[in-house]
């Protein structure tokens, strides 16, 4: 059976005739509190942005009569808030689709995309008290004579005094996916360029714009404001790790409910909040919109949610942040990581920032963020089992060496196996084609070359370093997520200088001997292991030794 479920539907008459979950009282939260204020949602993408923006046009635009949409829904009853119904002028801007491969071409469509909005309100031209120079500046901007930029820069402020002028009526401006074009720009290397226009841009549009009555801009980044908002001294900024606005973008888990009664879908509530959930705060769970709908359509529980167009951004950021992936690693092996979390992002100081690269993860949708307590410090973790197997496809694969891969599969076979002499040519090759003995210098550089090996073996093992227990610290730990398969505990030690083989072996042993003495295979045992492979690894300057010791059941 066919079912009229809005999928994909951006428009909000539209989606009336199917189905709207109703989210209509964000506008009496707009009325009461955020009148005369700038205002800036960001959300990740498919959580409902361009159909809020396009709901808050058909309630305030006084173009059309749009009353029967709205008898039916929660605003209804709040008598302030239907004085406000279909009673003003709205602009809006929908930067979706500026995009294009250099600096020129994108202002091109931004011009003519102002263009095409001064064309809708052609009425502006019957206006009696209307200037000459008012109406040939109009007239040139509605037919895209102007071929600098400047000319269009205030052109949404001179938009809203001319339809002032025409209805006597504050102006409401909706600007959808305002940060579009900014990540276009940084992908294809124009980025200080764009900032230039767009931050005059916006900055003319919003700023002490006394013939606006509220603005409402959505995007899925809060760039900094140092870089787009710097004069938005009044900017209201609302992201998804606030408490404001939270039940309105994405559904509530009673609008869920309530979705798979009206489309008679066989659920399972449990199952919903495992793949779908996790967004939200401590007092409302937010499920992701596009995902239930498609769950409705299919009544399959699978990844849906896919973010394709920040991957070129993530990579980028991944790529420029030495040992991001081991980090990233962690959160694929259900850890929460304690941040000091920036919330906003700058793309010209991305490199060697772990705070830019979490803050665009937080606010792609790939993680989420929760304050601790009072302090200024934030746990970031997956949400939910969709987002987890999104995550590895589309960050940690995508992002690993080809050739890293080829290594940690021939090392998993190896310690599997318990082929010491295998593992040892494959760290000896791998360490002298990539760094060379002499550029690790200290014990924890080559924890890190192993763990970064081991990291990409996440389909097949949880890969933990620094495991703590009450005798002591193992330095890495190899959970197999089938349980029934061998569980590994690698001591690691490093030596300056060139100290033999015979050494390295007497020193071996006693690595050995520490993993035993301090019990450090007991959280293995704990995990549910039956068979645990005990290793040492140790180096020196110039070669490294191997040995295996399986643990006695």
């Amino acid at each position: 059976m066919i079912k009229n479920i809005p999928l994909g539907v951006e428009n909000f008459i539209e989606a009336c005739q199917s189905y709207y979950v109703d989210k209509t009282l964000i506008i009496k939260d707009i009325i009461d509190n955020c009148l005369g204020r700038p205002l800036l949602i960001t959300r990740p993408r498919r959580f409902g942005k361009s159909l809020m923006i396009s709901m808050l046009e058909s309630f305030f635009t006084n173009k059309s009569d749009n009353s029967k949409f709205f008898n039916d829904k929660k605003i209804y009853n709040d008598k302030n808030s239907m004085n406000y119904l279909n009673k003003y002028p709205v602009i809006h801007i929908n930067m979706k689709d500026i995009s294009a491969p250099d600096y020129e071409s994108m202002l091109k469509m931004t011009f003519e995309l102002i263009s095409s909005i001064y064309r809708s309100f052609s009425e502006i031209l019957e206006v009696n008290d209307l200037f000459k120079v008012e109406k040939e500046k109009y007239l040139n901007i509605a037919n895209n004579e102007y071929n600098e930029s400047i000319y269009y820069i205030e052109s949404i402020k001179f938009l809203s005094l001319l339809l002032f002028k025409k209805y006597n009526k504050k102006v409401v401006i909706l600007i959808d996916e305002y940060d579009t074009p900014l990540e276009n720009a940084f992908q294809n290397g124009f980025y200080e360029e764009a900032i230039d226009f767009y931050k005059r841009f916006y900055s003319a549009t919003l700023k002490a714009n006394d013939n606006v009555l509220f603005s409402f801009t959505t995007g899925v980044l809060q760039i900094s404001k140092e870089s787009i908002f710097s004069e938005l001294n009044n900017l209201n900024v609302y992201s998804n790790v606030d408490n404001a606005f939270v039940e309105y973008f994405g559904f509530t888990e009673n609008e869920v409910v309530e979705l798979m009664e009206k489309y008679d879908v066989k659920y399972d509530l449990n199952k919903l909040r495992d793949y779908y959930s996790g967004y939200g705060n401590n007092r409302i769970n937010i499920y992701n919109p596009w995902s239930i709908l498609n769950y409705i359509e299919s009544e399959v529980y699978e990844s849906y949610w896919t973010n394709t167009g920040s991957n070129i951004t993530i990579s980028n950021l991944v790529s420029s942040i030495p040992n991001s992936l081991e980090f990233l690693n962690e959160f694929v092996n259900n850890k929460a990581l304690s941040f000091k979390f920036n919330n906003s992002i700058s793309y010209k100081d991305v490199k060697n920032n772990y705070e830019t690269l979490f803050s665009y993860l937080v606010q792609s949708g790939y993680l989420v963020a929760r304050r601790i307590d009072d302090t200024n410090l934030y746990n970031l973790f997956i949400p939910n089992l969709e987002i987890f197997e999104v995550f590895e496809r589309e960050i940690i694969s995508r992002n690993i060496d080809k050739n890293i891969l080829s290594i940690a599969a021939s090392l998993r076979s190896s310690l599997i196996n318990g082929n010491t002499n295998d593992i040892s040519k494959i760290l000896s090759d791998y360490i002298v084609s990539s760094f060379s003995y002499f550029d690790l210098n200290e014990e924890k550089d080559f924890q890190n070359v192993i763990t970064g090996i081991l990291a990409v073996l996440f389909n097949d093992y949880i890969v933990k370093s620094e495991v703590n227990n009450t005798r002591g610290r193992c330095d890495i730990m190899l959970f197999p997520k089938d349980k029934k398969n061998v569980g590994i505990i690698i001591e690691l030690k490093y030596y300056k200088g060139r100290i033999g083989k015979k050494r390295l072996e007497q020193y071996s042993n006693k690595a050995l001997l520490q993993i035993e003495e301090n019990k450090y295979y007991v959280e293995l045992e704990k995990y549910g292991c039956n068979r645990i492979l005990l290793y040492s690894f140790i180096f020196d300057n110039n070669d490294n030794y191997i040995n295996l010791k399986e643990k006695e059941r």
